[in-house]
């Protein structure tokens, strides 16, 4: 609430008369709220929840901060020292002692810090929607790299796009606009990306600057049946299926791609042990497929 008093007075002391004076207003030294709430919504972004858990409201209706002393000092240091670069904030928590914990939730601390307020743990929450499909097409190899240029229009459910103006085209199997990045898919204010409303991804009817997360049934079924999800297990599992004739070995190797770490051998056997299970009552292809969903659908994979 100081900080909304004093960037109050600053825009008593000069009134905003254009767009320059408004920026002017924003990262004067006598306006100690811009940095501190960019701060803020960095911090949540990498953690989860921000020093301020109500990184929408600052003002006396807000939560106060969990560590005061440590969002007063980055404030500063992010305006004074770091010129307001981002990349150089970003670094500095990327790399702190704090954020490369383990995100191990002990017994004790789910008890009495189960919000990790007290920061005794990394970070633990679910990925971003854009950021999780982004994140299984890069496993499978299947994101393109390519930049730039209009919206694309990704696999979408038949009917949604019915009632709407324009036709959705999504490109067909083996084009690279089909699994661009999230940011290029094309958006409707009225018609939300399903995977993204799926996900807890905001409409945009109306400005929304915190995300809320939830833990729906819709999410695993989404992530199970969606078309272009399932690409994604039918790519892993080509891959997998290519780099050995072991059954073991392909496993073993999709662990690996999917996890960035070398697995246990009993993650290893339950796996074949469901290989083989479908196998039985398909075929080879689909029961490797099937492994692929799961590896897709780690929680580890899925959660940051």
């Amino acid at each position: 609430s100081r900080c909304s008093s004093a960037a109050s007075d600053v825009y008593k002391r000069q009134p905003l008369t254009d767009r320059l004076a408004m920026a002017r207003w924003l990262v004067s030294e006598k306006n100690p709220l811009m940095a501190r709430v960019a701060v803020n919504r960095l911090w949540a972004r990498m953690f989860g929840i921000g020093l301020v858990a109500t990184e929408e409201d600052f003002g006396s209706t807000g939560d106060r901060p969990s560590h005061p002393e440590l969002l007063d000092d980055m404030a500063v240091r992010f305006r004074e020292d770091y010129g307001w670069s981002f990349k150089r904030l970003l670094r500095e928590i990327a790399l702190s002692h704090t954020y490369r914990q383990s995100a191990k939730i002990r017994e004790e601390l789910q008890v009495l810090d189960s919000n990790n307020r007290w920061l005794a743990r990394g970070p633990r929450h679910s990925l971003p929607a854009e950021t999780l499909r982004d994140q299984l097409l890069a496993i499978s190899g299947l994101l393109s790299d390519k930049m730039y240029g209009p919206p694309v229009h990704p696999p979408l459910p038949s009917g949604v796009w019915r009632a709407r103006r324009g036709t959705w085209k999504t490109p067909g199997h083996g084009d690279p606009d089909r699994y661009r990045r999230s940011v290029y898919t094309r958006v409707k204010r009225s018609v939300p990306f399903p995977i993204y409303a799926a996900f807890d991804a905001p409409s945009r009817d109306f400005c929304q600057p915190k995300r809320l997360r939830s833990n729906t049934p819709l999410q695993p079924l989404m992530l199970l049946n969606d078309t272009g999800f399932v690409e994604c297990a039918q790519a892993l599992a080509k891959m997998m299926r290519g780099k050995s004739e072991s059954v073991a070995e392909q496993i073993q190797f999709g662990l690996l791609a999917a996890t960035c770490r070398q697995p246990k051998p009993e993650e290893i056997q339950r796996l074949v042990e469901l290989f083989h299970q479908v196998e039985d009552e398909s075929n080879a292809d689909i029961a490797m497929q099937s492994v692929a969903s799961v590896l897709l659908n780690l929680d580890e994979i899925i959660m940051k």
